[in-house]
């Protein structure tokens, strides 16, 4: 993976609008790599492998970030006969308003050697952990990891003093 060269912004840069969702301290985190001791490694099918971090990971991020004030539900399921699939929703609370996003999650199903399915519930359930975690991505949380491609990792600078000024220039 190509390291990016890391981007300088100022806290003025951060929104574009009046009143962000997130405040400075979020998206300082959002816009920063993920730690290193959180981030695994799995093989890709195909070849190769796949990084990633575990939901356990995206929910802890998720209560600091948030405060406990985020809910995920699961609003429609597949249970197809190689996969499962699962949509769910992700609403995050912020002190100026609701951020819901959406996304869908899978899991293969693993089958026994008589031909039925080891354990339905516990692909279901892996269906919704893959499916919060691509919520979150939308959130930007892990963006290093599922938007490694374009993600640039950004610094956000305290306000740099106008030297022109001091000078009276």
């Amino acid at each position: 993976m190509k390291e990016n060269n890391l981007a300088l912004v100022s806290k003025n840069d951060l929104s574009k609008v009046e009143e962000s969702a997130l405040n400075a301290k979020q998206l300082d985190f959002l816009l920063t790599r993920t730690p290193k001791q959180y981030v695994k490694q799995r093989p890709a099918k195909g070849g190769g492998t796949w990084s990633y971090v575990s939901g356990g990971y995206v929910k802890k991020v998720l209560n600091l970030m948030f405060g406990f004030k985020w809910n995920f539900e699961i609003m429609d399921e597949m249970l197809l006969d190689t996969e499962v699939v699962v949509k769910g929703k992700l609403t995050v609370e912020t002190p100026t308003g609701i951020i819901v996003k959406m996304q869908y999650g899978n899991k293969d199903r693993i089958k026994r050697r008589d031909g039925g399915y080891l354990s339905t519930g516990n692909d279901m359930k892996a269906a919704c952990t893959d499916c919060l975690k691509k919520c979150a991505a939308e959130l930007g949380i892990a963006a290093d990891i599922y938007n490694a491609e374009e993600f640039k990792e950004v610094k956000i600078a305290e306000a740099q003093p106008n030297y022109e000024n001091l000078l009276g220039e």
